[in-house]
């Protein structure tokens, strides 16, 4: 942040000596400190500094902290507002940003003196969200590529990186605790920032070409699904009673996976700066409460969007790809799968994107990290802005319906594209299951493959009643469309789930 006194250019040429030159420097010594003072009465919260980027066509606001009823002027793009602090020292206002563009200067000002905060490569453009746990912090040079990333970094300086540092608290505070402020992309700056942030981030600014990019990352490592919804959201479900109660005896207020800890601390300092959307990643953590998450993961939403004032705020998240939990059965994994599709399905304005192809079952932490922020990116420019590309490559297929003809299922299928095909190694496709009446699973075989269908059968099962895909953590033989995107795993039962019962 540069702070910097409004005061008259000084003359070209000075030249002292002697001690009328001591005495002169003595004075302007005291006169930086005081104008220093002046400037450190008004206090912004740390996303605002240089290289900022500001959400375009928006009411966006400016407060921080100045003296009690001191008189400020703001000044941005050529207007100025007015505002005085209250008796607390606090103020508000809002400016109206333009259309994308850049580079600006913000100027929060004394009326009288005209001393205060200068803050400059201001751009306006579209800002974004990225949080979740680890595979949301993973950074860039984890990554597939590294260093050719790193440096092609250089390439996208539209791109300004802000970074919300861990921070658990037991209460809503206003300003992020610690972050790394606001830089131009470069290979310096992106080399420890979230490399799925990063390039979501890039692919959108390749497709919005001029458009200033701002992402701001707040996530951490490790951490459940319930620490980064507010303790008011999750009270008021009634499912989510026992996880309350629960965590009521323990005696560990700095928990970071305590209900509403990570909320309080790195996202309610954030709910006044105006978003285009979210990004999410996580689930690892809830892995083993897969019927929990179906109703902890909407919460989130709606309370994100409550609380950043959109009630139709864009939401997209990525799938959890396959990995063996060594800890849980099988089916855990699917079961969050499952509770991330019934989201992404009946939730306005929210979108999932398949990773079903982009995981490793040996490593929680994929390195392609480039193949899940382009999915993401696609749903954004798909969902958000419109774009036609996008749109015609939007996601992987999608389970539509099933009919039944003696012991041959026929499954239909949405976004197949130009076409159903084997996007696999596995010949045939080996991820199918049927069940009869029992509600006993058997591998299913796949007949034949249409356009938007596939036919299946089970020498094991003379009357089916119902159909699994991918109801295994490590579920690698795939059914994708024409563009190579692999369907969602499903079921088609609503019979009991192992995670029924997990509430903690």
């Amino acid at each position: 942040m540069n702070q910097l006194l409004w005061t008259p250019e000084l003359p070209h040429k000075i030249s002292f000596n002697g001690k009328r030159t001591l005495a002169i420097m003595a004075c302007m010594l005291v006169a930086a400190t005081v104008s220093a003072d002046c400037v450190a009465d008004i206090t912004l919260p740390k996303f605002f500094s240089d290289h900022m980027v500001l959400q375009q066509n928006a009411n966006f606001p400016v407060w921080g902290i100045a003296e009690p009823n001191q008189r400020l002027l703001i000044r941005f793009n050529d207007s100025e507002v007015k505002t005085q602090a209250n008796a607390d020292g606090k103020f508000s206002v809002s400016i109206r940003t333009p259309s994308a563009g850049g580079p600006y200067r913000l100027e929060i000002a004394d009326q009288d003196n005209s001393t205060g905060v200068i803050l400059d490569d201001v751009m306006v453009g579209e800002v974004w969200l990225c949080s979740g746990q680890s595979n949301m912090s993973w950074p860039v040079e984890k990554s597939d590529d590294a260093s050719a990333e790193i440096l092609s970094a250089n390439n996208y300086n539209q791109i300004r990186l802000f970074t919300v540092e861990v921070h658990s608290s037991e209460q809503p505070i206003e300003d992020v605790s610690k972050a790394r402020p606001w830089s131009i992309c470069s290979a310096d700056s992106v080399k420890d920032f979230s490399a799925v942030a990063y390039f979501f981030g890039r692919d959108l600014a390749k497709a919005l070409k001029h458009t200033p990019i701002g992402l701001i990352d707040a996530s951490s490592d490790g951490t459940r699904c319930e620490a980064w919804c507010s303790t008011e959201s999750l009270n008021q479900v009634a499912e989510l009673a026992p996880l309350l109660e629960y965590w009521s005896e323990i005696q560990s207020p700095n928990d970071r996976n305590r209900p509403g800890n990570l909320f309080n601390g790195m996202i309610s300092p954030l709910v006044r700066y105006p978003l285009r959307g979210v990004v999410w990643y996580q689930g690892e953590a809830n892995v083993g409460r897969g019927k929990q998450y179906a109703t902890l993961l909407p919460t989130l939403i709606s309370d994100w969007r409550r609380q950043f004032g959109e009630e139709l705020l864009p939401f997209y998240f990525a799938q959890l790809p396959p990995y063996r939990y060594s800890n849980f059965p099988i089916e855990a994994l699917p079961e969050v799968w499952d509770a991330q599709l019934k989201t992404a399905r009946t939730v306005a304005n929210v979108a999932m994107a398949t990773t079903m192809d982009l995981g490793s079952i040996s490593d929680l932490h994929p390195k392609n990290k480039q193949g899940v922020g382009k999915r993401l990116a696609n749903l954004a420019l798909a969902g958000t802005y419109q774009n036609e590309l996008a749109m015609k490559t939007v996601n992987g297929p999608l389970y539509e319906s099933m009919s039944l003809s003696g012991d041959v299922v026929t499954v239909k299928f949405q976004n197949a594209g130009e076409g159903l095909k084997n996007i696999s190694k596995c010949d045939p496709i080996e991820s199918f299951m049927i069940c009869g009446k029992d509600k006993v699973f058997y591998p299913a075989n796949v007949k034949e493959i249409g356009d938007d269908w596939v036919t299946i059968v089970s020498p094991d099962v003379q009357s089916p009643e119902a159909v699994r895909y991918c109801w295994d953590d490590t579920a690698a033989s795939l059914l994708g469309n024409s563009d190579g995107l692999p369907a969602f795993p499903f079921r088609t039962d609503q019979y009991r789930l192992s995670s029924e019962d997990a509430q903690y």
